[in-house]
């Protein structure tokens, strides 16, 4: 072969070769270029499946969704003829039907719960007797008030002028104020000093005393106390101090006996007596049942001392009462004339109230218990004294004064005289008629309540000396001073029974029987429960914020997983310029056009030995540099190897 035909040959292959190279760099630059497009179609899909996500959020709240939702909820519920309606293989006549019928079905469901809750607000409290029996040695035996129907002592009166305030202050006891001229300011002072000179004092009123088979002195047993009968002699009442709120010592007749053998305690008809008791104590407690363990008196009339009284007869007038209340005797009391014996068999009547009643409404159950007690002057609530108090506080707003017996609210107010008669008649007339705005309504019974029924026989006393009588009483009665028969009356107080039933408020319709009758009729009617609450629940809250949740986490995993996956979008002339960079460091077109990107440490190195310019830093972050986030608030990321 000539050197021709030589160089010809390696011209050739030399052309050949440079063609060969000339295409493979351009089938590089073809192969970016169609990486880049795949790469940059890639975003837009990302951006397109962000925005089917944001669309699928979107559609949560769409009616197609919500429609959705009710449908499978009408297939899936445990109420009984929802299926029916979502139900796709019947026509629609017979969804309408399935329809109205469970319409029809809530209505009447509806129609009787309103009946039963009508009938749990209306009567909540129902009183029934007690299962246990009560023991009559664990209550207190009945206060007893005494009063003589004279309530001013004739001698007594004699004695004071008829132009002085004394006389005034005592014609508003004996209420026998004719004249209305008469003006003064009456005070309790007074009224207490002139009340305890013209009163007949227990000490001259009662002649035997006898309690629990066993003769007592009067003076141990009785107290004096003021009624509206004047002042009267009483048995077993609360002392003052646990009767009164704001107690002080003017409010006893008599200052108390510090050697007493008998010892005040506090009582309630809810708490009742304490654990702990002293040997002797009042309120007392009844010893027994009969005449024999009772309480015999002997009362003397005085009828030679009369000079005013309420009433048309002589003798006495009786109230058997609650130990913690205060006696209004003039309305209540019975009358035992002179010269009869009296027996006076006793029942208690005592009523309680469960815990459980508490959570009804005061005006509904209408009953009060002791921590509710809202009275101003008495510690203890009940009824008689709530009315008490109310018709204090009337007659000092409407007639500017309180009588003498009621509880002085004000200690300032002056007592009611004759001048006051026709205004505090009228108020009271009002009262007790319950006909006009001047009533004590509001008074409402307490839930806890001990009463006592009495019930009355007379018969008359036999003085003959010939007569031998059963009753064990002392001699001196009959043939002493006091032998006057006519004068002299007898009373026996005494419980027939030593057990008794009580009475109990308590719930006859709760909450647990009002719920267990709404559920009766709505599982009757619906198969209603508590658990189709909770569906009806889930299918409002927890099903679409689940919903919610699951789309926002698909749409977080894409844009993490598209992130890796866009790296900068380059222009097409740095493209080339890399390409040309690649294919002069590798000629060899069998090799890898595109080798995965450097380790960390060899970019290091190549860092160390470029220099440590601006323009090296920039070479290397366009090296690890991915497509930039559009949120400015979010780090860009890097390669998972940097990690």
């Amino acid at each position: 072969m000539t050197a021709m035909e030589m160089c010809k040959c390696k011209w050739s292959c030399d052309l050949y070769k440079y063609w060969r190279s000339a295409n493979f760099g351009i089938q590089c630059i073809m192969r970016r270029l169609t990486d880049s497009r795949r790469r940059h179609s890639g975003s837009s899909m990302w951006r397109r499946d962000s925005q089917d996500s944001e669309d699928d959020e979107q559609t949560i709240c769409s009616c197609a969704a919500i429609k959705r939702s009710v449908v499978y909820y009408l297939k899936n519920s445990t109420l009984h003829g929802l299926k029916y309606i979502a139900e796709e293989s019947i026509t629609i006549p017979e969804r309408v039907f399935f329809g109205i019928a469970f319409v029809l079905v809530v209505i009447l469901s509806g129609f009787f719960i309103s009946n039963v809750y009508v009938k749990w607000s209306a009567s909540p409290i129902i009183i029934s007797t007690s299962a246990k029996q009560k023991l009559t040695s664990n209550m207190p035996f009945p206060a007893i008030t005494i009063c003589n129907l004279n309530q001013a002592l004739l001698s007594q009166v004699d004695r004071i002028s008829r132009t002085s305030t004394n006389f005034s202050l005592l014609m508003g006891l004996c209420d026998q104020g004719g004249d209305t001229t008469i003006s003064y300011i009456g005070t309790w002072k007074y009224f207490k000093a002139i009340l305890v000179e013209v009163a007949q004092p227990c000490e001259k009123m009662l002649l035997y005393c006898s309690f629990g088979s066993r003769e007592e002195e009067c003076s141990l047993l009785f107290n004096s106390i003021l009624t509206d009968d004047g002042l009267c002699c009483n048995f077993n009442a609360l002392d003052p101090s646990y009767l009164i709120r704001n107690y002080s010592d003017d409010v006893r007749w008599e200052p108390a006996q510090p050697n007493s053998r008998y010892e005040p305690i506090d009582w309630t008809p809810e708490k009742g007596y304490a654990r702990k008791l002293p040997e002797f104590y009042y309120p007392r407690t009844s010893g027994g049942t009969g005449i024999r363990m009772g309480l015999t008196v002997v009362l003397n009339a005085s009828i030679a001392e009369y000079y005013c009284t309420k009433s048309m007869s002589v003798g006495f007038k009786v109230l058997v009462h609650n130990p913690a209340e205060l006696p209004k005797v003039s309305n209540y009391g019975f009358v035992v004339t002179a010269g009869r014996e009296a027996r006076i068999p006793i029942e208690p009547v005592y009523e309680d109230a469960l815990p459980t009643i508490r959570t009804i409404k005061k005006s509904v159950r209408r009953c009060l218990f002791s921590d509710e007690n809202d009275l101003a002057y008495y510690r203890t609530y009940s009824r008689k004294n709530c009315e008490l108090e109310c018709e204090a506080k009337l007659l000092l707003r409407e007639c500017s004064c309180v009588l003498y017996y009621l509880p002085r609210i004000d200690p300032l107010a002056r007592v009611c005289g004759p001048n006051d008669n026709q205004c505090t008649d009228r108020v009271q007339t009002e009262i007790e008629s319950s006909m006009t705005n001047l009533s004590c309504e509001s008074c409402w019974p307490g839930c806890f309540e001990l009463t006592y029924k009495a019930t009355l026989s007379t018969a008359s006393i036999v003085s003959d000396p010939r007569f031998q009588a059963g009753e064990n009483l002392p001699d001196y009665i009959f043939h002493g001073p006091y032998s006057n028969a006519s004068e002299i009356s007898i009373l026996h107080f005494y419980y027939m029974t030593n057990i008794f039933r009580s009475t109990t408020k308590s719930e006859m319709f709760g909450f647990t029987e009002f719920l267990s009758n709404t559920g009766g009729l709505l599982g009757l009617f619906m198969g209603f429960s508590i658990f189709s609450v909770i569906e009806i629940f889930f299918y409002i809250t927890v099903r679409p914020y689940c919903a919610s949740r699951t789309l926002r986490q698909r749409h977080k995993r894409r844009l993490e997983q598209l992130r890796w996956l866009t790296p900068v979008r380059m222009p097409g002339r740095r493209i080339l310029r890399r390409t040309r960079g690649v294919f002069a460091r590798n000629p060899n077109p069998n090799s890898n056009p595109n080798p995965p990107p450097p380790a960390y440490s060899d970019l290091q190195k190549s860092r160390g030995k470029l220099g440590k310019g601006v323009a090296n830093k920039r070479s290397l972050w366009q090296t690890l540099q991915v497509r930039p986030v559009d949120r400015p608030d979010v780090e860009p990321p890097v390669y998972p190897y940097l990690n």
